[in-house]
C-alpha cells in the first residue's frame, strides 16, 4: 500500500482513537480543516483523497478491494490495532461535509460528491458500489466496542438507528453532524441546561435538541448541522449524538481534555453496601494515588481498582457526579438521576452499567424526580421488576426508589420504551450490535483456544442489530432459536443436545464457529523433540521421539534444519524465476538444458487474496545440478549464476541443443565464467 496511506492510517488512527480519547464519545469528523491541520502536524505530504485515490479502481465491480485486502494483512500482523480503512472511512466524511446545494448538485446528494473526491469525477463511484463502505463502518464499530471504552466510546449507530433512506451512507453522515466547533459549544450548553432544570440530568436527546431550538442556540452550530436539524429523518440521530454527549459529559470545560483520558468511576454493591470502584482501561500501575489521599488498588489481574478515600456513594453525589484529576487521566462520573446495576463477570458482584443488557436482571435506583420516568418504562418493557420503598434499607441513597429484579427479555419493545419514555432513562438503550458473535458459556482452555467450550455449557449467539434471515445452526434451521433471536435476545444454545466437535452458527450470510469437547485438552508435561535418528551418517526414514539429552553427542539425529549428518545427496537450490519473461532456460555445467514454464497461482491464491495480483516471482527447485538461468525479457537475455562449475557438455544431442541456446543468450552476461559457456557451445557448433 502506498506510504501515503499508511501515513493517514497513523494519523487518523492517533487524532481520533488514540488514549486521550479513553472514555469519551469519539466522532469521526474530517473535513477540509482537520484534514490541513492532519497533514501539517504529520508531515504528510500528499492529500487524504488523492493517497486513498490511488487505491480505489472505480471500474471494478468492487472499487475497495485493494484497500481491504491490505486491512486484513495489517489485522493478520495486529489483531487488536484500529481497522486499516480509517482513510477511506475519513474520505466518506469528507464528502459529507461537502454536501450542499449548487448549480450542479442538490444538497442530498451524497455519491456524487464521493466519486468526486476519490474518482475524479461524478458517476463513476456509484451507490451499488457502496456496499463495502458501509461494512467498514459496522467493523470500526465493533472494533471500538470491544475496546470497552479504552479507545473512546462509539458513536456510530447501529444500522437499526439509521433512517431507511439513508441506510448505507448514514454512518458517515453521522459522524459529519457535529463539527469540532460544534462539539466546543456543548459543555456551555450542558451547564446552562443543567443549572436551569436543577436536579434532572441528563436530559434526554429529544429534549436537547428541543431547547436548543427554543432558544435559538442551533444557530450557534455550523450549517452543516442546521441542515440536518432541518431534516426530519435525521433528528433522532441528531437527538442520540446530543444525548450519548450529555450521559458521559462529568461537568468539565471541555469533553476531551487534550491529552487526558477518563477513567471510569463505577458504583459498586456487595454485601449490602455501596461502594466506588474505578475502571482503567490498559493501565499497569498496581496502586494509583491521587490528590485528596485517594488511593487506588487494582483488584488482582483485572482493570478494575478498589477506590479508598472517597465518602460512599450517596445522593448528592450521584446526582451531582464526581472528578478527581490524577496525574495522567482524570477519574470521573457523569452526574445522573438513575443508576442501572448488573452483574459484572469480572468483579462477581453488582456493578454500574451504561445501559440495559436484555435479558439479565438489573438492579435499578431512582431519584425522586426520576422515579416516574423509571416506573412508566417498566410499565411498558420490564418483564420484571417491582417497587421498593428505600428508607428500609440503610445502603440506599436517601430518597431514592429501588426496582429489582429488572429483567428486559424484548430488546425491540424496550428500544420503542426508551424511545417513547425519554426523560432521565433516555440515554439507557442497549448497547448496538454489528456482527453476530459468542457471548457466555463455558471454555474449557481460554489459552489454547477461545472458542471450545465444555458441551452442554456452550455459549449464546449475540445477533447484529441488522439481522433479518433466521438463524441457522450447522447448516439446519432450529425452530426454537427464532423466538429469543426475534425478541432481540442472546439466544443460547444450550439443551440443545449437541455433541462434542465443531458447530457452526450463521444469519445473513455471516457465520462464526465453536467447538465442544467433553474435556479440556492436556498438553503435555515437557515438550518432546522429535528427530530422524543417524546411523553410520545414514538419516533414518521415519522420525520418532528422541530421549531427553539425545542431541548432545552429535551427529545423533537430524533435527528440524539443524541437521549433524552429511547426506550423501545435496539439497536442493531454489532459485526465483520472473513472471512476464518470453522464456526460461537453464544450462547446465553438464550439457543438460530445461525450458522452465510459468505455473499459475495456486487455488487458494484466488480464495484467500481475492483481487490481489500474482506475487512477481515463482520459485523453482534445482536438485544436483548447477549452471546459468536465462530468461528473455523485452527481446533481451539475461544471464543468473546458479554456483556454475566450468562447462563439460559432452558431445550428445542434447549438448548440441544447449549450445545452441547458449550462443543465442551469448550477449547475457560479461561474466568470465559465462564467456566460458559460451566458448564450449561455439567448440560444439564447428
Amino acid at each position: 500500500m502506498d506510504l501515503s496511506y499508511q501515513a493517514w492510517q497513523r494519523a487518523l488512527a492517533d487524532e481520533f482513537f488514540g488514549p486521550q480519547h479513553a472514555g469519551h464519545p469519539t466522532l469521526l469528523y474530517v473535513d477540509g480543516d482537520v484534514e490541513q491541520e492532519l497533514m501539517r502536524r504529520g508531515g504528510i505530504a500528499v492529500p487524504l483523497a488523492e493517497s486513498v485515490g490511488r487505491a480505489v479502481r472505480p471500474s471494478d465491480a468492487n472499487p475497495y478491494a485493494e484497500i481491504e485486502n491490505h486491512r486484513w494483512r495489517m489485522w493478520r500482523q495486529d489483531k487488536k490495532g484500529v481497522p486499516a480503512f480509517l482513510p477511506l472511512l475519513a474520505c466518506s466524511v469528507l464528502a459529507a461535509t461537502k454536501m450542499a446545494h449548487d448549480q450542479y448538485h442538490r444538497a442530498s446528494a451524497y455519491h456524487a460528491r464521493f466519486s468526486e473526491l476519490l474518482a475524479g469525477e461524478t458517476g463513476l463511484l456509484r451507490s451499488s458500489n457502496y456496499e463495502p463502505v458501509s461494512r467498514m463502518w459496522q467493523v470500526l464499530a465493533s472494533w471500538q466496542h470491544s475496546q470497552d471504552g479504552a479507545r473512546g466510546l462509539c458513536t456510530i449507530p447501529s444500522p437499526h438507528d439509521l433512517p431507511p433512506n439513508r441506510g448505507r451512507i448514514g454512518f458517515a453522515l453521522s459522524q459529519a453532524l457535529l463539527s469540532g466547533r460544534d462539539r466546543t459549544l456543548l459543555p456551555d450548553i450542558f451547564s446552562a441546561l443543567r443549572n436551569y432544570n436543577g436536579d434532572i440530568w441528563p436530559l434526554p436527546g429529544d429534549a436537547l435538541l428541543g431547547a436548543l431550538e427554543i432558544r435559538n442556540w442551533e444557530q450557534r452550530f455550523s450549517s452543516g448541522f442546521r441542515r440536518a436539524a432541518a431534516e426530519e429523518e435525521f433528528r433522532p440521530l441528531i437527538a442520540r449524538l446530543l444525548g450519548n454527549y450529555a450521559a458521559t459529559w462529568d461537568g468539565s470545560a471541555e469533553l476531551v481534555p487534550t491529552g487526558l483520558p477518563r477513567a471510569e468511576l463505577l458504583v459498586r454493591l456487595d454485601a449490602g453496601r455501596l461502594s466506588w470502584v474505578a475502571r482503567i482501561p490498559n493501565a499497569d500501575a498496581s496502586r494509583i494515588e491521587l490528590p485528596g489521599e485517594v488511593v487506588l488498588d487494582r483488584l488482582g489481574d483485572t482493570a478494575y481498582y478498589s477506590v479508598d478515600g472517597l465518602h460512599a456513594p450517596h445522593a448528592t453525589g450521584l446526582k451531582e457526579g464526581l472528578r478527581l484529576r490524577g496525574q495522567h487521566f482524570m477519574l470521573s462520573r457523569p452526574p445522573s438521576s438513575v443508576l442501572v446495576l448488573a452483574r459484572n463477570d469480572a468483579l462477581g458482584v453488582w456493578a454500574s452499567t451504561d445501559g440495559f443488557i436484555p435479558g439479565e436482571e438489573h438492579v435499578v435506583l431512582a431519584a425522586p424526580e426520576a422515579g416516574s420516568d423509571v416506573q412508566r418504562l417498566l410499565d411498558r418493557a420490564a418483564s420484571t421488576g417491582h417497587r421498593h420503598d428505600g428508607a428500609r434499607l440503610a445502603w440506599m441513597p436517601e430518597g431514592w426508589s429501588l426496582h429489582r429484579p429488572v429483567v428486559f427479555d424484548d430488546v425491540l419493545t424496550l428500544r420503542k420504551a426508551l424511545h417513547e419514555v425519554q426523560g432521565t432513562v433516555g440515554s439507557l438503550h442497549p448497547s448496538p450490535q454489528f456482527t453476530l458473535r459468542f457471548e457466555g458459556g463455558l471454555r474449557l482452555a481460554p489459552g489454547l483456544d477461545r472458542q471450545l467450550f465444555l458441551t452442554g455449557a456452550e455459549p449464546s449467539v449475540v445477533m447484529p442489530d441488522a439481522a433479518e434471515g433466521d438463524l441457522i445452526l450447522d447448516g439446519a434451521e432450529r425452530p426454537e432459536l427464532q423466538e429469543a433471536a426475534t425478541l432481540g435476545r442472546p439466544v443460547p444454545l444450550t439443551r440443545l443436545g449437541l455433541g462434542p466437535g465443531r458447530h457452526t452458527v450463521g444469519v445473513d450470510g455471516s457465520e462464526v464457529s465453536f467447538t465442544t469437547a467433553q474435556s479440556a485438552p492436556i498438553p503435555p508435561a515437557a515438550p518432546q523433540t522429535c528427530g530422524f535418528p543417524v546411523a553410520d551418517d545414514v538419516a533414518s526414514a521415519y522420525p520418532e521421539a528422541l530421549a531427553e539429552g539425545a542431541m548432545a553427542e552429535a551427529p545423533r539425529a537430524v533435527v528440524g534444519a539443524a541437521t549433524t549428518a552429511r547426506d550423501s545427496s545435496a539439497p536442493p537450490r531454489t532459485v526465483l524465476c520472473r513472471r512476464g519473461a518470453d522464456q526460461r532456460l537453464f544450462a547446465a555445467s553438464d550439457g543438460r538444458l530445461w525450458n522452465i514454464s510459468c505455473p499459475e497461482p495456486p487455488a487458494w491464491w484466488a480464495e484467500r487474496l481475492r483481487g490481489v495480483a500474482a506475487p512477481l516471482f515463482f520459485e523453482v527447485d534445482l536438485l544436483d545440478v548447477d549452471g546459468w538461468l536465462l530468461e528473455r525479457r523485452a527481446g533481451r537475455w539475461r544471464a543468473h549464476p546458479v554456483s556454475p562449475g566450468l562447462p563439460q557438455p559432452g558431445s550428445s544431442t542434447q549438448a548440441r541443443a544447449w549450445a545452441s541456446a547458449v550462443l543465442t543468450a551469448q550477449e547475457a552476461s560479461a561474466d568470465p565464467l559465462w564467456t566460458a559457456y559460451v566458448r564450449a557451445a561455439k567448440e560444439l557448433e564447428r
